[in-house]
């Protein structure tokens, strides 16, 4: 499988000419009995296997909306063993209808199991252990409930999931995990710490926050948190990513209606804080308002220098769920510039993680322009990288 080159450029290709990698298609709707699927995470095990997580959604039972965030839903995962290029069978790891074992489900049997968001363990005594957070709520209902598990076996197996409702604050009303990939910290006084991104309200405010675990996923508490500089601000759906000298950076989807639609918040003490509250980010103002992933390209575990080219994956229309594109930063996320877009095809949500020196894996929501569904299917691409 070709890689896609980055190209180091602010300017976008010339119309109708995009960078387009070859994708394969991970999850395909109207396939294993579901809908369509959706929400996908993506990590690289010390072993080299890649994990793709999802959420599977079948028809739901309050609405007629065709692949609905309160349907019943399955988290769903597939493997690879040769670097995306062939996926083995689906796996359900969760199950939101028939055989749910959360203790939560509502009188009608149905729930959503979503949100996933995995973490890989590269170093200390479970090195090469995958944690995964998710969560939980009866089909149409908002109260959610955060579950924690573990894999111990490169992803074959999960344990049973562990009800951490514990986490939450005091009147919390909506919480989610991820969703997309978390961390493991690398350098300061709390290296080896896993962190997750979440994000709840509480009385009308809106926080981004972290879950944090010293333990390798054994058990988890809840960390840094803040609001918008705005008290209109929501930010959401947070991307983690740790730079030079411990210092930690969440990116955050803005869901209200501000001109800036990503957030940035920084801590500088291993998740404890964060340094103020979230603010926008100028240069990745053309991304609407959805999840976007960022990763660091340099190997999983290991300090990396200061101006280790970081990317962020996002579609790129203001308007629309359409073309998947990469930015670059060079100086540890203060600024960015756009470096490839993969395709002007109809775009969703992503995640990206790093599988060789050179090269990053991405797993994105796609359809066809413009006749097709940005939920269509989940494909995988592998991108080179300078």
């Amino acid at each position: 499988m070709n890689p896609t080159r980055l190209r180091r450029s602010s300017n976008p290709p010339a119309s109708g000419a995009p960078h387009v990698p070859a994708p394969i298609t991970v999850f395909e709707r109207d396939t294993h009995g579901y809908q369509c699927f959706r929400i996908p995470a993506l990590v690289r095990t010390p072993a080299g296997t890649l994990l793709a997580f999802a959420e599977g959604r079948m028809p739901a039972i309050h609405t007629d909306a065709w692949c609905h965030d309160a349907a019943p839903i399955d988290l769903v995962l597939r493997r690879s063993t040769d670097g995306g290029q062939t996926w083995g069978p689906l796996q359900v790891l969760l199950r939101g209808a028939g055989r749910d074992d959360s203790g939560l489900t509502g009188p009608d049997g149905q729930a959503t199991r979503g949100n996933p968001a995995p973490v890989v363990v590269a170093r200390g005594p479970h090195a090469g252990r995958v944690a995964l957070l998710s969560c939980h709520n009866p089909a149409g209902v908002r109260a959610r409930t955060p579950f924690a598990q573990v894999s111990d076996d490169d992803g074959m197996t999960f344990t049973p999931a562990r009800n951490i409702s514990h986490v939450l604050p005091d009147g919390v009303g909506w919480f989610a995990t991820g969703p997309q990939h978390g961390w493991q910290l690398v350098e300061g006084p709390h290296a080896g710490r896993l962190v997750v991104g979440i994000n709840y309200d509480v009385d009308g405010a809106r926080y981004g926050g972290l879950l944090c675990s010293d333990d390798a996923g054994g058990t988890w508490f809840r960390g840094a948190c803040s609001t918008g500089a705005d008290p209109e601000d929501i930010p959401q759906e947070l991307g983690l990513v740790e730079t030079s000298g411990g210092r930690l950076h969440a990116f955050a989807r803005q869901n209200s209606h501000a001109p800036l639609t990503r957030q940035h918040a920084v801590s500088f003490d291993g998740g404890e804080s964060f340094d103020g509250p979230f603010a926008g980010v100028p240069d990745l103002i053309t991304t609407p308002r959805i999840q976007g992933s960022v990763v660091r390209v340099a190997p999983v575990g290991e300090p990396a220098p200061s101006g280790t080219p970081i990317l962020f994956s996002s579609p790129v229309d203001p308007d629309t769920r359409r073309t998947m594109t990469i930015w670059r930063s060079d100086d540890d996320a203060a600024t960015w510039s756009e470096a490839e877009r993969l395709s002007d095809d109809r775009a969703g949500y992503s995640d990206l993680t790093v599988l060789a020196p050179g090269a990053v894996g991405i797993l994105y929501e796609t359809g066809a322009h413009p006749d097709g569904d940005a939920r269509d299917t989940i494909r995988f691409a592998r991108i080179a990288t300078p």
